[in-house]
């Protein structure tokens, strides 16, 4: 996240609203929605004001229901930033505070005498990623009552002590759900609409259940052979306060701006919001600073939705992205856009596709491995199409590009295969590129 934020900040150095260039956007958008990348909403607001808006590909691909403005997605793990505006609440009417331990609401859990509320919020508790769990993709698709998700949590150590690490955790805002719950003596669903939703009209936003296309919903998807495939639904008792709110991109703009703007929350319990503990993670959401400007941000993933929410606060500018099925780097699409905002033109991305036989996708079958990661590369033929991963994951279609070169556009993965010598080149983003070599 750090690196994404400091690039953001860099494209908004010198931002310039006059210079909205929203046919570019457009284009840019329609391009990857053409090109089976993106089915999506984006809100973009100044000073509150909504200054661009798009709705982009399918809800329901099955049905031919269009993704509009007022679509409805799952929004993953920006429940966090909501989750922790409600402590904060709670903070500043005095029944909790950041020094509070777990223990006075969960004494059972490992450590939770030495966890702080502050821990859970910039995940610093040392508790175990209960999404982690071996058999996470059983449970994930069942009910769970708040008594069998704190069971399946105690079961785990402690992965560091308290405050001696950050290491993000759905655990974290599980529990501190619970304890706003425990607080407000009430479920979530009804607390989120008093205390946030009804608060400042977030019309389209609340505690999410079995999607409904009748209630303009939205289906996820995944690729698969150049077409969308409808992904399983999380029972949405199980992320909770961790992951478990439906909204617009419109109203998570508004939502970030009434943050920014007092109307949630105290000035003081904002200050302490933003306050990071390792220069990236806040109390809720995600930060960067470079030369004094300061970038606030956060972002989701559940099934098949990707989101992300964009705050700076100095040009009062916010972009948000709701997407419910994605095949680029989420990243780069809010990247190019904040730059044809700042008046940069979009260097409109090409897309082609290398055709593969049956034997070619076979050449490269087989486990890879590298001396600097922990980590195999799996890679398996599926007809004319190569499937990879890391081991333990589950297979991603690859799209070839050129002989020997694929990508996997959703995370900025170029893979370059060397059959010669068995090796395969990978790269990801920015980072530095590694070599693995095939040893099965």
């Amino acid at each position: 996240m750090n690196k994404t934020l400091f690039l953001f900040v860099l494209l908004c150095n010198t931002l310039n609203l006059n210079a909205q260039d929203t046919k570019q956007i457009d284009q840019y958008l329609t391009l990857l929605e053409q090109n089976n990348k993106l089915m999506a909403t984006m809100t973009v607001t100044n000073d509150g004001n909504i200054t661009y808006e798009k709705a982009m590909g399918f809800a329901d691909v099955e049905n031919k229901i269009k993704n509009t403005k007022g679509t409805k997605f799952r929004i993953g793990s920006i429940t966090k930033a909501f989750t922790a505006v409600m402590i904060f609440q709670l903070v500043d009417e005095g029944k909790i505070t950041l020094n509070t331990p777990l223990s006075e609401y969960y004494p059972e859990i490992t450590g939770a005498e030495n966890i702080k509320i502050a821990n859970l919020l910039n995940h610093s508790s040392g508790l175990y990623n209960i999404t982690n769990d071996s058999d996470f993709g059983k449970w994930m698709l069942e009910k769970s009552t708040k008594n069998e998700m704190v069971s399946r949590i105690k079961g785990y150590k402690l992965d560091f002590n308290p405050g001696e690490q950050t290491a993000y955790s759905n655990t974290n805002y599980l529990l501190l759900g619970y304890i706003i719950e425990a607080l407000d003596k009430d479920a979530y669903p009804q607390i989120l609409k008093k205390r946030i939703t009804n608060k400042v009209e977030l019309n389209d936003t609340y505690y999410g259940g079995k999607i409904s296309s009748k209630n303009n919903e939205s289906h996820s998807y995944a690729i698969k052979a150049a077409n969308w495939n409808k992904q399983l639904e999380t029972e949405m008792s199980n992320p909770g306060g961790a992951g478990a709110i439906v909204s617009t991109s419109a109203d998570l703009a508004k939502f970030i701006n009434a943050l920014f703007n007092n109307k949630l929350i105290s000035i003081s319990s904002l200050e302490a919001m933003k306050k990071t503990n390792n220069g990236e993670v806040c109390h809720g959401l995600f930060y960067a600073n470079l030369n004094g400007l300061d970038i606030y941000a956060s972002e989701g993933g559940i099934d098949g939705f990707q989101s992300m929410l964009v705050y700076v606060p100095k040009f009062k500018t916010t972009i948000s992205l709701t997407a419910n099925a994605l095949d680029y780097q989420k990243t780069q699409i809010m990247l190019t856009v904040f730059g044809a905002i700042n008046g940069q033109s979009i260097q409109m991305p090409i897309f082609t596709k290398y055709e593969l036989t049956e034997a070619q996708a076979k050449i490269y079958e087989g486990e890879y491995a590298c001396d600097e990661v922990p980590y195999k590369l799996i890679f398996k033929a599926n007809g004319n199409i190569l499937m990879g991963a890391p081991e333990q994951s589950n297979l991603k279609e690859l799209t070839p590009i050129k002989q020997h070169q694929f990508t996997f556009d959703t995370l900025g993965i170029v893979l370059d295969f060397y059959p010669g010598v068995n090796t395969v080149r990978f790269k990801k983003g920015d980072d530095k590129p590694l070599m693995f070599k095939k040893v099965k």
